[in-house]
This record gives C-alpha cells, sequence and structure tokens, in this order.
C-alpha cells in the first residue's frame, strides 16, 4: 500500500460528510442573506475538516496504545493497530495535524475573533480528548454529545457568523439536525465493536445500554435530520427534497436490525456517509432553488 493511501485510509474519508455538510449549511443561509466570501468558506471546511481528521488520527493512535484496536477488530483499518504506520510516525502525524488545523484556525479566528477564538481552540482540545487523557470522551459514553455539539450546532452557526458576524436561529436549528445526523456513523461503529469496546472498558453508549439502543439512536437522528427541514418548508418548500435521503436510510436500518455478522456492518457504515452527503445535497439544491 503506497503512504498516501496509507494516510487517506487513516483519515477515513468515507466519514468526512459530518464535517463538510454542517459548513456547507452554514454558508448557504449566509449566501441567502447576502454574504459569501469564497477564500473564507474554503478556510473555514479546511479547517472543520483538519478538525475531523485530527480526531481520527487521535483515535486511531490512542484506541490502539489502550487496546481498543486488537486483531479481533472487525470494523475497516486502522492503521496503527494494523501496522501500516509506527506509533512515533502516528504520533508525529498528530502534533502536524493539530498544528496545521491550529494554524488555518488562526485565519478564522482573525475573522471572527474571541469566539471562534474559544470555538476552535475548544474544538481542537475535544478532538484531542476524545480518546486521549485520563477521561477520554469515547471512554465515558460522551462521544456522542461531543459529535452532536461540534458537528451540528457548533459547526453550522460558527460557519455563517464568519461569514455574516452576527448569529441566528436558522442555522442553530439546522445544526441540531446535522449534529444528530453526524452521531449516525458512530452509532454503527458502537454497534459493530460492542463485543471489543466491552473487553476494552470503553464505555460507550451502547457499551452502557445495549445494542438495542444504539440501533435506536441511529434511527431517532435519521428521523430528527428528516424532520428539520420542515421547519424551513413554509419559505423553502423544496427543501423537502432532502427527505429523500430516508429511502437509502431505510435499507441502512434493516440491516442494522437484522445482521449476523458484525462485519456486516461496516458496509452499513459506509453507505451512511452516501446517505449523509445526500441529505445535505438535496437540502442545499432545494434551498437554492426555492
Amino acid at each position: 500500500m503506497s503512504t498516501l493511501r496509507i494516510w487517506i485510509l487513516a483519515s477515513r474519508p468515507k466519514t468526512l460528510p459530518i464535517s463538510i455538510g454542517p459548513t456547507l449549511l452554514g454558508t448557504l443561509l449566509a449566501f441567502n442573506e447576502g454574504f459569501l466570501n469564497l477564500f473564507l468558506f474554503c478556510m473555514t471546511l479546511s479547517t472543520a475538516l483538519g478538525i475531523q481528521i485530527c480526531a481520527n488520527f487521535a483515535n486511531d493512535y490512542f484506541d490502539f496504545i489502550k487496546g481498543s484496536d486488537t486483531k479481533e477488530r472487525k470494523g475497516p483499518t486502522r492503521v496503527t493497530g494494523a501496522g501500516l504506520v509506527s506509533l512515533p510516525t502516528m504520533r508525529k502525524a498528530l502534533y502536524i495535524s493539530f498544528g496545521i488545523t491550529a494554524l488555518l484556525g488562526c485565519y478564522l479566528v482573525w475573522h471572527g475573533g474571541l469566539i471562534m477564538a474559544f470555538l476552535v481552540a475548544v474544538s481542537l482540545l475535544c478532538a484531542a480528548l476524545y480518546t486521549a487523557g485520563p477521561f477520554p470522551l469515547a471512554y465515558i459514553g460522551l462521544g456522542d454529545l461531543f459529535v452532536f455539539v461540534f458537528f451540528g450546532p457548533v459547526a453550522v452557526t460558527g460557519a455563517y457568523f464568519l461569514q455574516t458576524h452576527h448569529f441566528s436561529w436558522d442555522p442553530a436549528l439546522l445544526g441540531i439536525g446535522a449534529g444528530a445526523l453526524s452521531i449516525t456513523p458512530l452509532a454503527v461503529n458502537n454497534i459493530r465493536d460492542h463485543a471489543e469496546d466491552l473487553i476494552a472498558n470503553k464505555k460507550t453508549l451502547v457499551v452502557r445500554f445495549g445494542k438495542r439502543f444504539g440501533q435506536l439512536e441511529y434511527i431517532g437522528c435519521i428521523l430528527t435530520g428528516a424532520l428539520i427541514p420542515f421547519l424551513f418548508c413554509k419559505d423553502r418548500p423544496f427543501c423537502l427534497l432532502s427527505i429523500a435521503f430516508l429511502i437509502p436510510a431505510f435499507f441502512m436500518v434493516r440491516t442494522l436490525f437484522t445482521y449476523s455478522d458484525p462485519r456486516d456492518l461496516n458496509k452499513v457504515l459506509a453507505k451512511t456517509g452516501q446517505v449523509l452527503s445526500i441529505y445535505y445535497l438535496l437540502f442545499c439544491i432545494g434551498w437554492a432553488i426555492s
């Protein structure tokens, strides 16, 4: 496997709609009000992607150290656990990725001031503490909350604020839907890895409350995302196009309840990323043509 392919694998590209979608939504709302700085949008998107990739790298590194990633792992390949990247190399990658993302964030701080400085700093801190430190968020059942907040209301409202320099309820409402949808890949991961997480004392919500909770969480997050467009349909009726994502999502839910081998959920994980992309794409198109 080439070096480039290894690092692409480590960044988990199939999950990146989690950071891309909310940034698009916030910028779309700002554009509707007559605000659009394309370079600022690119920097916002790059910073959001950087935060997610930092979290993914940290997850790859610290899960291996803490014993969550073993030879019995059923999920997609983790580059550290698979021996594709050594621990010292991954540690350097962590420093580099956090450093680059912090530099990108400085541009956002220059435009957004102290509020943005706080958001960028806390986002990077939580990306590290997701699996690092004595009380990592993912190991005490707070991973879902982190994903909801920072890849939902914070991401959408932050992208909107950077363009407009004021706050509004609309991006906050959209952020609730985006945050809920961002949890869905995490729910799939936690259901699939239930047995390994239990052994490693990784107390995800699925470990705490059972697989049925994870399945219902997935459905609840999908339905929350589907309900949000109805809040805007009076003025933007074509936003309802986005609920067409429920069609492919139905097949993901069916597999989630009927799978026999946890490895079958790897396809659900990949398809969930595609389902999120469909949702964001259709919402943006519907908003633009309304």
